[in-house]
């Protein structure tokens, strides 16, 4: 099973440099231990904390851990500032999102209760264009009607006086209208022209009534359209920078993790560059190790020829024997060869003489 990697900053938990010694790291260790002891420490995560504090101190207190800690230690930390601006950023973030929605949830409060206002007013000017609009329809109706009637009694009083009647009225007898007769019917006329002037001074004034509640009712509705409109683009452009700075965030949390994995590629690469340097330098001992053996070997067997040769030296006899028993064995080259090849050789004539004896 692979580790679990480290992803805290034990130099940070321990309150210490990463140049610390490993007394001050010992010396904090102990300070902080006596201080976040779970039995001394009631609060939430103390264990959790008491823990991490523990886990700190025995990888930093040992050389070899430490150092392996040290080589992934840069990427600790950026992976550590990386996390914090990103939740730095996410917090900001929430933030904006919190008010942006807000600001969203108000405008569309205010578009609602507008348009609420706006449905009223609406209807109420259209309640009242429409009573105008049949008031008019009503006078001009009865203003049709007096004028129908004046003009019936305008054709009658010229028929009345016309040629053809005169002509005709010694065959006719005319019958005369009576004074008061007549002056009824002028006074039908003079109030049928009254009631049909104030009937068209009524109309007008309706009309001007009908014409300005439509024009009222138009820039209420543009009015209306232009507070709407301009709402909807607040919210558009609300809605534009939200997608904006997600689509920021989602390339920033890309980036950081790219940064990510080619940092940790990075320190794969290292760790496998360390140990392939590692194993060069235990494979450049060995072979320094066993070059010093075989040197040492050499020497030691140099040397007991050496010794031999000298031993043979003292003994004439036996070293001309053996002398002439390597001339019979491998010839005359033997004596073309190095000093040290001839100590060899007696070496070699020594063994065989004490073997035969």
């Amino acid at each position: 099973m692979a580790p679990v990697p480290v992803t805290e900053d034990y130099y940070e938990v321990l309150k210490v440099g990463q140049k610390a010694t490993a007394e001050q790291i010992k010396s904090s260790y102990k300070r902080l231990a006596f201080d976040r002891h779970p039995d001394r420490n009631a609060n939430v995560g103390s264990t959790q904390a008491f823990q991490l504090l523990g886990q700190a101190y025995e990888t930093l207190k040992d050389d070899t851990t430490r150092r392996q800690y040290d080589l992934i230690y840069p990427s600790i930390t950026q992976n550590l500032k990386d996390a914090h601006n990103t939740q730095a950023t996410a917090s900001a973030s929430q933030s904006a999102a919190i008010r942006e929605a807000a600001q969203v949830v108000a405008l569309q409060k205010t578009k609602d209760e507008r348009r609420a206002r706006w449905t009223t007013r609406r209807q109420t000017f259209e309640s009242s264009i429409f009573e105008l609009q049949r008031s008019i329809r009503r006078l001009e109706q009865e203003v049709k009607n007096l004028a129908s009637i004046a003009a019936a009694e305008a054709a009658a009083e010229a028929q009345k006086n016309s040629w053809g009647t005169w002509f005709l009225s010694p065959l006719y007898k005319k019958v005369e209208e009576s004074e008061d007769e007549k002056a009824r019917k002028d006074r039908d006329r003079q109030e049928r022209k009254i009631q049909k002037d104030m009937k068209e001074r009524r109309l007008e004034s309706l009309q001007f009534q009908l014409r300005e509640g439509e024009r009222l009712l138009k820039q209420a509705k543009q009015e209306f359209d232009t507070d709407d409109l301009r709402d909807d683009q607040t919210i558009a452009a609300i809605e534009t920078r939200a997608r904006a700075r997600e689509a920021r965030e989602r390339q920033e949390k890309e980036r950081v993790e790219r940064e990510r994995h080619a940092r940790i590629w990075e320190q794969q690469r290292q760790e496998r560059e360390k140990e392939a340097q590692e194993a060069r330098e235990i494979m450049r001992k060995h072979q320094a190790k066993a070059r010093a053996e075989e040197l040492a070997r050499k020497e030691e067997l140099r040397r007991q020829q050496d010794a031999a040769a000298d031993e043979l030296r003292g003994l004439p006899g036996l070293f001309e024997e053996g002398m002439r028993d390597m001339q019979e064995e491998a010839g005359t080259e033997i004596f073309g060869q190095h000093s040290n090849k001839k100590s060899t050789s007696a070496l070699r004539v020594t063994t065989t003489i004490r073997l035969g004896q």
